[in-house]
């Protein structure tokens, strides 16, 4: 199978590095304020998808359904962040290999 060509352009316009550099800080403010209110969202968040848009989680069962939350709320926020949160305790399974 041949393996798509990986391609590295420099950026100079300087609309396009501002528009990246804005997406990047609400990016960085939406992940900061889910690192904040990780508190406010356990347990209920625990085995869902959370997505986190305008500084405000949504939680759904899929992420498809996170998103769509989160991008009806806040359409323009391109930052926006989602995770899925591990449901607490259960078995974990770590593989060694010999």
């Amino acid at each position: 199978m041949k393996e798509p060509p990986f391609i590295i352009e420099e950026v100079n316009d300087l609309g396009v590095v501002a528009r990246s550099r804005a997406q990047d800080e609400r990016a960085r403010r939406n992940s900061e304020w889910l690192q904040a209110h990780w508190p406010d969202l356990l347990p209920q968040a625990r085995g869902k998808f959370v997505a986190v848009a305008g500084q405000e989680a949504f939680l759904a069962d899929t992420p498809e359904e996170a998103w769509r939350l989160a991008r009806a709320a806040h359409p323009d926020d391109d930052g926006a962040i989602s995770q899925y949160v591990f449901p607490e305790g259960g078995p974990r399974l770590y593989a060694h290999c010999r």
